[in-house]
């Protein structure tokens, strides 16, 4: 089976990817990060070593400077794990937070910004909640959709963390 197209390896063994050819947390931030008007995919770059004879990898990912918002700077990213898919979901994850947590008021009115639900006891979290339907108008069904997709991935990421450590 031939490898997707947006799937290329380097001579130093250097994965790079969007990992936009699965439905996953890269998928989500993609999607997220198309509303607020960026042009390309953020790209993973992931290569596997060994460190005291364990077989690791390391996923570097940067969100590119906003194409006409100067004051958005460029996000990156670096995750250490065991296998490159679950590396690189946790590194698109950790970008989610990331992001949201540098855009609070930007991200506010749109289903992104329920999801580094970290903390149930934080107020402001709780207040986006409790509040949230006043800002959803029109768009409650595209949240509930992306709510359960946000689910299903955090599903199969667990998936793949308990066979990384199977």
């Amino acid at each position: 089976m031939a490898a997707p197209s947006n799937v290329s390896w380097d001579d130093a063994r250097h994965l790079y990817t969007n990992a936009l050819h699965w439905e996953g947390f890269p998928h989500l931030l993609w999607e997220s990060l198309r509303l607020f008007f960026y042009t390309e995919p953020p790209q993973y770059d992931g290569v596997e070593y060994r460190e005291e004879g364990v077989p690791q990898c390391r996923v570097r990912m940067t969100i590119p400077q906003h194409p006409f918002r100067s004051q958005w700077q460029p996000i990156k990213v670096d995750v250490v794990g065991y296998h490159l898919v679950d590396t690189i979901e946790a590194t698109a994850l950790e970008a989610i937070h990331i992001f949201c947590n540098q855009h609070p008021m930007e991200v506010a009115g749109y289903p992104i910004s329920l999801f580094p639900a970290i903390d149930s006891s934080d107020p402001e979290w709780n207040f986006r909640i409790a509040h949230y339907g006043h800002l959803l108008g029109d768009s409650a069904e595209e949240t509930i959709r992306s709510i359960t997709r946000f689910m299903n991935v955090q599903h199969h990421y667990q998936i793949l963390l308990r066979h990384s450590m199977g």
